[in-house]
């Protein structure tokens, strides 16, 4: 009878344990070590200050301490490349107030453009369009700025699981 709770005990264990996992480097290819980031192009006009500097940061700092990849400054050194743009930002209306008819929550929408390139073997490992978004309360610009922030780290997160699942290569 007391060996049961124990047992149990073990399964909970390996069962939280299987869940566990890393992306280290996932199924990138094995030459792959180094990664350019060079600032993210902005096509959107967004008028958000440093927009494109914010999201480069973002995906580097998620690069360096989500996978083993070695940010490398030069281009020239690195194995492969992200290279990105903002193709669009939005921020509108997303909720609308059925008693007024005005809106009650806006939404940030955040769209990148992204091709990853292998240097070494010089081809292309993958291109994607990524688009994140978050609401915020109308009129409160603190959460607005608390949903740029959440879209750009969504984003980011977004791109750094796409270079890190792989497709075969």
């Amino acid at each position: 009878m007391y060996r049961k709770p124990t047992f149990f005990l073990y399964i909970f264990i390996g069962l939280l344990s299987a869940g566990c996992y890393s992306f280290s480097q996932g199924s990138l290819p094995g030459h792959i070590k180094t990664i350019a980031v060079p600032i993210f192009g902005d096509e959107a006009r967004s008028g958000i200050g440093q927009l494109r500097e914010r999201l480069t940061t973002q995906l580097t700092e998620n690069i360096e301490t989500q996978s083993s990849l070695v940010i490398e400054q030069s281009r020239r050194e690195a194995n492969s490349v992200i290279e990105a743009v903002i193709k669009d930002y939005k921020d509108e209306p997303s909720q609308i107030s059925s008693a007024s008819e005005r809106a009650t929550q806006n939404r940030i929408t955040i769209t990148v453009s992204v091709t990853c390139r292998d240097l070494v073997k010089k081809q292309t490992l993958f291109t994607q369009t990524f688009t994140s978004f978050s609401d915020y309360p109308i009129g409160d610009f603190s959460a607005q700025q608390e949903s740029i922030t959440e879209t750009i780290e969504q984003v980011s997160e977004d791109i750094l699981n796409r270079l890190l699942a792989g497709s075969g290569w």
